[in-house]
C-alpha cells in the first residue's frame, strides 16, 4: 500500500477526495420518527429500564435545531456521578445519554418457549 501511495500520489489523492464526496452527499437511512413521549412518561420507562435489566431502545435526539434522531440498543445504567448510560450487547461499549434528548424508549418483551 505504501509503494502505491508513493508512485501514485495524485491517484491516491483524487481517490480520497471522491470517497469523501461521495459520503458527504449520499443520502443518509432515515429512523423512523417515535412519538415524543410525556416527562413522566419517560420517566417511568427509564426507571424501569434501570431497575428491570432488560434490553431497551432509546430514541434521542440528535440535536436540538433539528429532527433527526438515533435508535439505541442496550442495557441502561446509571454510575456514581448519575450519568445515564446505555451497554450495548453487542459490542458491550458504553454511550453517554443526556436525559434531555430522551424522545422515546421501547421495552424489549421477552418470548418463554
Amino acid at each position: 500500500m505504501q509503494n502505491y501511495l508513493i508512485q501514485n500520489p495524485i491517484e491516491s489523492f483524487f481517490h480520497h477526495t471522491i470517497t469523501a464526496i461521495k459520503k458527504r452527499f449520499s443520502p443518509k437511512k432515515r429512523v423512523p420518527l417515535k412519538e415524543q413521549l410525556t416527562a413522566e412518561e419517560l420517566i417511568t420507562r427509564l426507571e424501569y429500564a434501570l431497575n428491570s435489566e432488560e434490553a431497551v431502545t432509546i430514541q434521542i435526539n440528535d440535536s436540538l435545531l433539528s429532527e433527526e434522531v438515533s435508535d439505541l440498543f442496550g442495557y441502561v445504567y446509571q454510575d456514581n456521578h448519575g450519568h445515564v448510560l446505555l451497554q450495548s450487547p453487542s459490542t458491550h461499549q458504553f454511550h453517554k445519554i443526556l436525559p434531555g434528548t430522551i424522545r422515546h424508549i421501547t421495552h424489549q418483551k421477552r418470548y418463554s418457549c
